[in-house]
């Protein structure tokens, strides 16, 4: 089976362009795993500065970092009741209890 000089050249550019699409696949995918380990880093070190990073904020920053930590906030009078957003609400958990996993769940297996 013999093909010409412009299937050849078609088909030469059809892989170049796949290849393309895929090296630039391969480049999010190695940013984003970069990405997360980064985040539990920023996580801790935020959680580990959040009393010092809100006295020492302006207003509207303030504002910006109880949105970011918290959720369903409502006023009981003079008491705020709020639920922390997730991760927080996992290294509060940690935190208190210093178990850093949730409860088991329904895959368990025997540990070898």
């Amino acid at each position: 089976m013999c093909i010409t000089t412009e299937e050849y050249d078609k088909k030469a550019e059809e892989y170049n362009i796949e290849e393309n699409d895929l090296m630039i696949q391969l480049e999010e995918h190695t940013q984003g795993n970069q990405n997360f380990y980064i985040a539990p880093n920023k996580i801790i070190d935020l959680t580990q500065r959040a009393w010092e990073i809100f006295e020492s904020s302006e207003v509207e920053n303030k504002i910006q970092l109880l949105n970011f930590l918290l959720q369903n906030c409502e006023l009981e009078g003079k008491k705020l009741l709020f639920k922390l957003k997730t991760p927080f609400e996992g290294v509060l958990e940690y935190a208190n209890t210093g178990n850093l996993l949730p409860g088991s769940d329904s895959n368990r297996r025997p540990i070898d």
